[in-house]
C-alpha cells in the first residue's frame, strides 16, 4: 500500500465554473492536473449551505441535485491539482484527507502507476 489523498468537491447540478457546468469544468481541471482516479456521484437528496433541501422526490422536482466529485491519487498529485484548481473553484466546498491506496488484486501501486507484486 502507498499513502495518498482523497479530494472531494461538493457542488450542485446548477453550479457553474468559468462559464461551464461545474461538473464538466472540474473534470477537465482534474484531467489537466494529471489525476487518474476521479468519479462523479449524483446525490438523491441533500441540504445545501443555505439549508435548502434538494431532492429527487417527485413532489420536489429539483433540478439542482447535489454532486460530489471525488479524486483519489498520491498526495503529491492531489496537492498539485488542488493548487491548480483553487482559482477556478469559487464557492465550491472541498475536503482533503489521507487514504491508503491498494489495488483490489492486492498488488501495490507505485507512484508512476505501474503495479508490482512487492509489498
Amino acid at each position: 500500500m502507498i499513502e495518498g489523498s482523497c479530494l472531494r468537491i461538493y457542488l450542485t447540478e446548477s453550479s457553474r465554473i468559468d462559464g461551464k457546468p461545474a461538473m464538466e469544468a472540474i473534470l477537465g481541471l482534474c484531467r489537466d492536473a494529471g489525476l487518474r482516479g476521479v468519479s462523479v456521484v449524483r446525490g438523491i437528496e441533500g441540504m445545501g449551505s443555505h439549508g435548502a433541501v434538494h431532492s429527487t422526490s417527485f413532489l420536489a422536482l429539483s433540478s439542482d441535485l447535489p454532486l460530489l466529485i471525488e479524486a483519489i491519487d498520491t498526495s503529491e498529485r492531489i496537492d498539485v491539482a488542488l493548487q491548480q484548481m483553487r482559482p477556478h473553484l469559487g464557492a465550491c466546498l472541498t475536503a482533503v484527507w489521507p487514504v491508503s491506496l491498494m489495488r483490489n488484486d492486492e498488488l501495490s501501486l507505485n507512484v508512476d502507476g505501474d503495479s508490482n507484486g512487492n509489498d
